[in-house]
C-alpha cells in the first residue's frame, strides 16, 4: 500500500513537472551510504571497542562468580547462610551489570546511527541542490526503497561517498 501511494505521488510528481520543465531525479542508496562514509566506519570501531570492553569485563565477573558458587558448593554452605546470601547479591549485581552494558551500547549505538544519518542526509540534501536535482529516491536492497529499476547513470552514492571522504 505505502509503495503504491508512492508510486502514486511519483507519477503525479512527475506528470506535474514534466508538463512545466524537465525534472532531474537521482538515485541514492542510503545504506550503503551510511555503513561507508568514514565517519560511520569510525563510529562504528569505537562502538565495537566499546562492546568488546564491556564483553571483557562481564567475561571477567562472570568467572568471578563462577569459581565463588564452586567454592561454596565444595563447603556445602547452607542457603540460609551469609555466604550464600553474598554470592546472591553479587549474582544480583551482575545482572543489573549486564543489563546496564547493553542498555549503554544500545544508546550508544541510536545515537551514533542518528548522527550519522542526519549527517548523510543533510549531504544528501546539499548535493541535490548544488546538481539542480528536484528529486533524489533511496534505492536501498536491504530495505527496498522505492525505486524498482534505476539506471546506474542516475545514481549518486559514489559521488556522495567521495564528497564525505
Amino acid at each position: 500500500m505505502k509503495n503504491r501511494l508512492i508510486a502514486l505521488a511519483l507519477l503525479t510528481f512527475a506528470t506535474t513537472a514534466a508538463a512545466s520543465a524537465e525534472i532531474r531525479i537521482a538515485t541514492v542508496d542510503l545504506s550503503r551510504l551510511i555503513n561507508e562514509v568514514p565517519e560511520a566506519v569510525t563510529k562504528k570501531e569505537e562502538l565495537d571497542a566499546a562492546s568488546e570492553k564491556a564483553k571483557a569485563k562481564l567475561e571477567a565477573k562472570g568467572k568471578e562468580l563462577q569459581a565463588l558458587k564452586e567454592k561454596l558448593e565444595k563447603a556445602k554452605v547452607t542457603a540460609d547462610s551469609k555466604e550464600a546470601e553474598n554470592f546472591r547479591n553479587q549474582a544480583r549485581d551482575f545482572e543489573r551489570m549486564r543489563a546496564d552494558a547493553k542498555a549503554e551500547l544500545e544508546r550508544k549505538f541510536v545515537k551514533m546511527n542518528k548522527d550519522v544519518s542526519d549527517k548523510v542526509l543533510s549531504k544528501i540534501e546539499s548535493y541535490a541542490k548544488s546538481h539542480n536535482y528536484d528529486l533524489v529516491l533511496d534505492k536501498s536492497e536491504k530495505f527496498r526503497g522505492p525505486v524498482l529499476f534505476g539506471d546506474s547513470s542516475a545514481d549518486i552514492t559514489d559521488d556522495l561517498i567521495k564528497m564525505m571522504k
